[in-house]
């Protein structure tokens, strides 16, 4: 029952974290970074799933509570950036950009979507409230249908990809600058950000999940995460891997495109319009399922942390998916304007934050071990 659990939350946690920056960037680098391919993967797996790990990591040391990781900032800053954290995840710039890339895979086959794309948008935050509506079924519905489907889906495009690819290595960028493009792109996905949060939501639906199997040692609900972080991680390196060798293989399909129409792109060139649509669905349907995820948490800080539960959850709810609807209109790239110049700065902040509370908790872990031993020696 534990390696079931275990397999289902690292699949669930798959299918948070592969969103729109996920599915964009990998194709980006596979289509302009080709050539120097072999630096450029480890480059991205480091930044794309290896830093995410690290603030899972960081996170999970302390109980899997976000709270407890950002405190030594002080009570006050923390609050201050746990909720920037939370508007950049949500409303403002992540759940805007899953939209955007949803409506440019699937406005070549909806006429409506074409030319009415504020229809588009309002769709999808529609769906997202049926989603998010009822919030003790979002880890279920996630775990059990969407992130299954969403793995098969990518996973099929990938091997159609890669039967039709057409590998051409000629680069005009040199291999350093193709690393540093390839570190950014991880920074483009704003894992790292999200996974504070994601990793509370997931500790939390283990323990109750462990609670049922009549498991409730701390160290072993910890381990169990770790696990399904390390599920997780295996799944996103293999459709990253399996991304950019596609978009290797069609990059003369994709250049000089906006980075949100490549997954439609390469969808033509490998099936044709029919079978774009069927590839348009499913990139509608990924970035469906992460930007539930993100809803779900943000919706559930502004509602405890910020509004006091002075008000439903369902207003908080309805306003968070007023300003997606908004902010999605603007498009994928003017988004990442945005964003990019934030990221530059926060990034590196949060991963020496991470590596110095790793390092804080073992030291402190080390110390209350040596105690305990010492007055075990003394008793004894």
């Amino acid at each position: 029952m534990t390696k079931r659990l275990v397999l289902m939350t690292g699949m669930a946690m798959f299918a948070m974290f592969f969103g729109a920056g996920n599915i964009v960037f990998p194709l980006l680098l596979g289509a302009r970074e080709g050539g120097h391919l072999l630096y450029v993967i480890p480059a991205f797996l480091f930044s794309g799933v290896g830093l995410p790990f690290l603030g899972l990591l960081a996170t999970a040391l302390y109980q899997a509570d976000y709270w407890a990781l950002f405190q030594r900032l002080g009570k006050v800053p923390a609050f201050i950036l746990i909720t920037f954290l939370f508007v950049i995840l949500g409303p403002l710039l992540v759940i805007p950009r899953t939209e955007s890339v949803a409506y440019h895979t699937l406005a070549p086959f909806l006429p409506f979507a074409s030319n009415h794309p504020y229809l588009m948008s309002a769709l999808f935050c529609g769906i997202l409230f049926l989603l998010t509506f009822r919030p003790s079924k979002v880890i279920d519905i996630i775990s059990y249908v969407l992130s299954p489907m969403k793995l098969i889906l990518f996973l099929s495009l990938i091997v159609l990809g890669l039967i039709s690819a057409n590998y051409q290595f000629d680069t005009d960028a040199t291999i350093v600058a193709s690393v540093k493009e390839g570190l950014l792109g991880g920074y483009g996905t704003m894992d790292l950000i999200g996974t504070f949060f994601f990793c509370t939501y997931i500790y939390n639906n283990i323990v109750l999940k462990a609670k049922e199997m009549g498991i409730v040692n701390s160290r072993t609900i910890i381990k169990m995460l770790i696990q399904s972080c390390l599920v997780s991680a295996l799944l996103l390196s293999l459709v990253y891997v399996g991304f950019m060798l596609v978009a290797f293989g069609h990059a003369t399909s994709l250049q000089n495109l906006d980075p949100a129409q490549m997954i439609e792109a390469i969808a033509v060139a490998v099936m044709g319009k029919t079978g774009a649509l069927f590839v348009g669905f499913c990139v509608a349907f990924a970035c469906l399922v992460t930007a539930t995820a993100l809803t779900e948490v943000s919706t559930n800080f502004f509602y405890e942390y910020i509004l006091q539960k002075r008000v439903p959850r369902l207003f908080c709810l309805i306003g968070s998916l007023m300003i997606t609807f908004t902010m999605s209109i603007f498009g994928f790239s003017a988004i990442m304007k945005i964003a990019l110049p934030i990221l530059e700065v926060l990034y590196p902040a949060l991963i020496l934050y991470c590596i110095f509370s790793i390092i804080l908790k073992w030291v402190a872990d080390r110390k209350a071990s040596d105690t305990d031993t010492a007055v075990g020696a003394v008793v004894s």
